[in-house]
């Protein structure tokens, strides 16, 4: 009889380590969610941009080109995840129906590339840590915030813009800024980015996500 026990004991045993070994295993072989960037990671770009346009107050303040630089890198997590940073970012040409416009983006810190959700190619996400400052006639205003970015790997387009979530707000004005500028205004801001891979070369870069 006593036999007859320890060999149930010693065969639920094995049973219940076979089974624990089978989960840490199947554990062990799930890989985490991750945005993979490519052709490599991590890899530097550079990003160009026709027209570009801020409007506040209905007054457009609008630049002919833009151009940025930046670092991308796959990044493990589902959203809100950090894939990429922009360091420096320069407009050229402003003007508005005031004159001309001197807009100057700070980047000491760099701006923030986040990814939200993936479908077909196109990754929507954020930049975050905007901050700006714009000088017309004898206003000067900073700009801080975020805003929607939008990118496309067949076309290495990444498109910026506003919405309720992820917008820019005024947040210091001069004593010149009445009627153009005032603390809590919220401008838009659009633009189309050509983006390429290494910096200054040819090949888009791609974004790819595996949950």
């Amino acid at each position: 009889m006593r036999n007859t026990l320890r060999k149930i004991a010693l065969t639920a045993g094995a049973a219940a380590a076979a089974v624990t070994l089978g989960a840490t295993t199947a554990t062990a072989g799930v890989a985490a969610p991750t945005w993979t960037v490519g052709p490599n990671s991590p890899e530097t770009f550079s990003a160009s941009s026709g027209t570009v346009t801020l409007t506040l107050n209905g007054i457009p303040m609008t630049c002919t080109s833009s151009a940025a630089s930046g670092n991308l890198a796959t990044a493990s997590g589902t959203t809100n995840v950090q894939v990429g940073t922009i360091a420096p970012l320069t407009w050229s040409n402003c003007t508005s129906p005031f004159g001309p416009v001197t807009p100057t983006a700070d980047t000491s810190t760099p701006w923030k590339l986040n990814a939200n959700t993936y479908s077909a190619g196109v990754t929507n996400g954020y930049i975050s840590g905007v901050k700006a400052t714009l000088k017309v006639l004898t206003c000067t205003f900073t700009v801080t915030g975020n805003v929607v970015a939008k990118y496309t790997n067949s076309t290495g387009v990444l498109a910026v813009s506003n919405n309720a979530t992820y917008k820019l707000t005024v947040a210091t004005v001069t004593a010149g800024c009445a009627g153009i500028a005032a603390v809590g205004n919220n401008p838009t801001y659009t633009a189309n980015y050509n983006a390429v891979t290494p910096s200054g070369g040819t090949t888009k870069p791609t974004i790819v996500y595996t949950p």
